[in-house]
């Protein structure tokens, strides 16, 4: 039965002096009723994850190995720490060239799982386009943002620029953002409380009408039953538009992140734009060296770049705006898009928004390990 546990979480449980100590892990289930009944008889704290039929627990290698040897135990997976991934943009992306009083997201709902978010203006001028705040980490009621990370990603999607006079507005600044706060102040958390904000927008998509979501997030991936990618998944199949950075591990091979590593989801890499505002043209453009490359499980990855180096957007504390790099920032310019694509096109699936951002991009050099598709060209995307 030893085949059903995963690999790194035997390897990790063997290192350990003390073969006692537990560990936390992932328990899918063949027979998920069943297999309630019974963690929930052995263990007091058992977290449920029915949108992929897992269960959360912490154990010790002897009950890791009795609950595997269960029929109605598929896997058991261990679960990895998950990071954040931490006006020139939209010139490179001829962003600038279509008409914002029309595409600009408006009516889109999208929900993004990561720092939190502060009350900034740039969110809450006019009308409060926070439709929502859930805490998984606090467990807080009014939104705050105690790292930074998540208000930026906000306003890189968002964000409506008010107080730089649009100058450092979002892409799409009048789509309703559901902020899941999963990352505490490092940035940093386990894959199981990702997963509670996963499984939080499942069961609530409806409810917020939520169309995309947007994770500036990345955890090393696992062999098999990977947590964050099969949760991703099950939002995808849901009809929600999954967009994940690829990952801040570049220039080598094969360090694309989960939950980015999915073939499914749209995974976004980070273009250098050479930030020149006087000449925004395709011979200063590069992947930047910290963009993680494909490929990931056989296939090719990321899907698609935007701009990620030297972005200015806003900040939750100090100066209204601030400045970032990393696929951190090149995410939610594609979230972004996909919101004023949902907002022109109501009715596509995930798998039609996939399809029609990757044909919107331009390639540069054509590897597709390191830029996909290329760069996504808004003009196109709206045509």
């Amino acid at each position: 039965m030893l085949k059903k546990i995963d690999k790194n979480l035997l390897d990790y449980t063997k290192s350990m002096s003390d073969e006692n100590q537990k560990v936390d892990c992932l328990v899918y289930a063949n027979n998920y009723y069943f297999a309630k009944r019974y963690l929930k008889s052995m263990y007091e704290n058992v977290d449920e994850y029915p949108f992929i039929k897992a269960f959360g627990i912490s154990a010790n290698i002897d009950s890791i190995t009795r609950i595997a040897n269960l029929t109605q135990v598929k896997y058991i997976s261990s679960v990895a720490k998950v990071f954040a991934q931490m006006n020139i943009a939209k010139k490179a992306m001829n962003y600038e060239n279509i008409d914002k009083e029309i595409f600009n997201g408006s009516g889109v709902n999208v929900a993004i799982i990561d720092t939190g978010i502060a009350e900034h203006v740039d969110f809450c001028s006019f009308d409060n386009r926070i439709l929502h705040f859930e805490d998984f980490v606090n467990g807080k009621q009014v939104p705050y943002d105690d790292n930074g990370h998540g208000t930026f990603v906000a306003s890189v999607l968002a964000g409506n620029g008010f107080l730089s006079g649009k100058k450092f507005s979002g892409i799409a600044p009048k789509a309703n953002i559901i902020m899941c706060k999963a990352l505490d102040e490092k940035g940093e958390t386990g894959s199981l409380t990702i997963l509670k904000a996963m499984q939080w927008i499942y069961d609530n998509r409806e409810r917020f009408n939520i169309r995309v979501v947007c994770m500036s997030l990345g955890s090393q991936p696992l062999d098999s039953g990977d947590p964050l990618m099969q949760g991703a998944e099950a939002l995808w199949n849901s009809g929600i538009v999954v967009v994940a950075a690829a990952g801040n591990s570049g220039p080598e091979r094969r360090t694309i992140k989960s939950p980015g590593a999915s073939g499914r989801i749209i995974t976004v890499g980070a273009l250098d734009d050479g930030r020149n505002i006087n000449d925004v043209s395709k011979n200063q453009f590069s992947i930047a060296n910290f963009s993680s490359r494909g490929p990931s499980n056989n296939f090719y990855k990321p899907d698609c770049l935007a701009s990620g180096v030297d972005i200015v957007c806003a900040s939750p504390m100090g100066e209204f705006y601030t400045k970032m790099s990393g696929t951190s920032v090149s995410t939610p310019i594609i979230a972004g898009a996909c919101a004023i694509l949902l907002q022109k096109y109501p009715n596509l699936n995930p798998l039609q928004v996939k399809s029609r951002i990757i044909n919107s991009c331009d390639r540069l050099s054509g590897d597709r390990n390191t830029e996909g598709f290329g760069v996504l060209n808004f003009e196109k995307l709206i045509k």
